[in-house]
């Protein structure tokens, strides 16, 4: 009776391996999660212009510059005056906030990620 001896565990191979995808997936967590957090605090900007109910705004200027006094103080750079987009409908203004980020992500290849988000704010 022959008993085989194999050696159970992992190899170097299986280390380096599970090494190497940990830090690719935790490099595009660092490259990634910046973009996601200064898009929630757009997305909260704009919702806060909702949630306030009380404030009826008189025109469309008066919504923008709401919105762009919110981004300065959540300290958001990444979008300009020109890609927030003001509709009056009715009794309400909309704001959409739509833009693109072009990320540099490894030599040649960049990620483009887009984002759009809106709220719709009492008009007087």
């Amino acid at each position: 009776m022959k008993l085989h001896h194999t050696q159970k565990g992992f190899t170097f191979w299986s280390v380096t391996i599970t090494l190497l995808l940990i830090g690719f997936a935790v490099f595009n967590v660092l490259k990634l999660f910046p973009v996601y957090m200064e898009s929630f605090e757009i997305e909260s900007s704009v919702r806060g212009l909702e949630t306030d109910r009380g404030q009826a705004y008189t025109g469309a200027t008066a919504v923008r510059s709401a919105v762009l006094r919110s981004l300065q103080f959540n300290n958001v750079t990444s979008i300009t005056k020109d890609e927030i987009i003001i509709t009056r409908e009715n009794q309400t203004y909309l704001i959409v906030v739509e833009y693109e980020v072009r990320l540099p992500y490894i030599s040649n290849i960049d990620i483009v990620m887009s984002f759009k988000h809106q709220a719709e704010v009492p008009a007087s």
